[in-house]
């Protein structure tokens, strides 16, 4: 058999899902088509593969997400259980249990990124007094951190050690369907939040957020504590699909390109909710 033939193989190789079977939409092709993205993470179509503790995603763009808690799982969610999702458990996870993170992409804090995630909330979910991540790259209390997260249901973003950016509250309710999104600019030290919007939320506070993220694995719905051999401030609820790129959405001339894939990841989600 040629070697060539060997890397067709439908079949599962050590620690990856088989190479799933599907016909592509013209949203995921559309969305396929974006140079910048670079991580896409949803759990479907044959990609997934559990093993004990550990949850495997493989990614459309390359990258795997990997957890080693399995209070995180996968299942049906969104509006009527009809689509399949990330569940996560809210809390913090127990060393050595991992949250889930994107094995080999790290932020590069001299092109800035963006960040969007389908998500709906969990019944449970305490919309005043406790974090729940979106992402983060970094651990907990480090000076080049980088977080993404809610609080007190408003957007927040902190860089390193400076006090988060805020939002005034963004009328989050439990059980709601959302796509959320992030982005920063280094060049002119510029964060950006939206909530179902392509258009940004206003920040209630003016702290300058410096560059970070550097040679820092990025983790999806937590984070990771000092040690790096946990995760903390969990996600409550479901996570459909979850994109990043490796470049800023901020500035002016992106403003069109931010739209278009904002749109094109919302198409998908009419039942959950709209986009303006």
């Amino acid at each position: 058999m040629a070697v060539s033939a060997i890397t067709r193989v439908p079949f599962a190789m050590p620690n990856m899902p088989a190479r799933p079977t599907y016909s592509m939409t013209d949203r995921d092709r559309r969305l396929l088509s974006y140079d910048a993205l670079k991580v896409w993470l949803k759990p479907a179509d044959g990609n997934v593969r559990r093993s004990g503790k550990a949850l495997r995603v493989a990614g459309r763009k390359g990258y795997m997400g990997f957890a080693s808690d399995d209070a995180i799982i996968v299942g049906n969610g969104m509006t009527g259980d009809a689509k399949p999702v990330i569940k996560f458990p809210g809390g913090t996870t127990t060393a050595p249990e991992l949250p889930l993170h994107v094995q080999g992409f790290m932020l590069d804090p001299t092109k800035g990124y963006f960040f969007a995630a389908v998500i709906k909330w969990g019944a449970g979910v305490a919309l005043t007094g406790t974090p729940y991540t979106f992402f983060a790259a970094g651990v907990d209390t480090s000076d080049i951190d980088v977080q993404f997260y809610m609080l007190n249901n408003a957007l927040c973003l902190t860089h390193g050690n400076v006090a988060a950016q805020q939002t005034s509250s963004v009328g989050f309710a439990a059980s709601g369907c959302y796509l959320v999104w992030a982005s920063y600019d280094p060049a002119t030290k510029t964060p950006m939040v939206g909530m179902n919007s392509v258009l940004p939320r206003s920040w209630s506070t003016a702290n300058v957020l410096e560059p970070a993220g550097s040679g820092r694995q990025v983790a999806i719905g937590g984070k990771f504590n000092v040690a790096g051999v946990a995760g903390t401030q969990m996600f409550l609820g479901d996570m459909a699909e979850i994109f990043i790129c490796d470049e800023q959405m901020v500035t002016a001339d992106k403003d069109i390109l931010r739209a278009d894939l904002l749109a094109d990841i919302a198409s998908d989600y009419g039942a959950d909710f709209t986009l303006a």
